[in-house]
């Protein structure tokens, strides 16, 4: 699936679900999962939901993904460690940290360990749909 955008409205292009694009979102907070992935089917994504890095990490190893929105704190550790796990086992795979700590040091270290994006707590429709143009997803 490929999108293009007039505007600011986003609009998908679906040749069949076959080419539909998979996303895994690994987030704790569940208003979080539910606001992205019901933007993501919206705009013609398959969204699956990860509350753990270990969640994450199965998910990952059930199935392959084109994009992972990849939350910096979760429960179970840092975002960082999926991080690398995903750049040794699917480094095809875009990762796109979000995460409320918005700072340099942040953004750096995310840069430095392979994430493709970072998105900054709170964000909106517009800021998701340049993350996933910008990693051409």
């Amino acid at each position: 699936m490929r999108g293009w955008q007039t505007g600011s409205q986003y609009k998908p292009v679906i040749s069949n679900m076959m080419n539909t694009k998979r996303v895994l979102i690994v987030d704790d907070e569940a208003d979080i999962c539910l606001l992205l992935s019901g933007l993501l089917m919206r705009m013609g994504y398959q969204p699956t939901c990860a509350n753990f890095l270990e969640e994450g990490r199965q998910r990952l190893a059930q199935q392959t993904y084109d994009a992972v929105f990849l939350d910096l704190s979760l429960p179970d550790g840092v975002g960082f460690e999926l991080l690398s796990h995903i750049r040794t086992m699917a480094d095809k795979t875009k990762v796109i940290m979000i995460s409320a700590f918005d700072g340099i040091a942040e953004r750096k270290r995310a840069s430095q360990e392979g994430a493709d994006y970072f998105i900054g707590k709170p964000f909106n429709r517009k800021t998701i749909e340049q993350a996933l143009q910008y990693i051409q997803v």
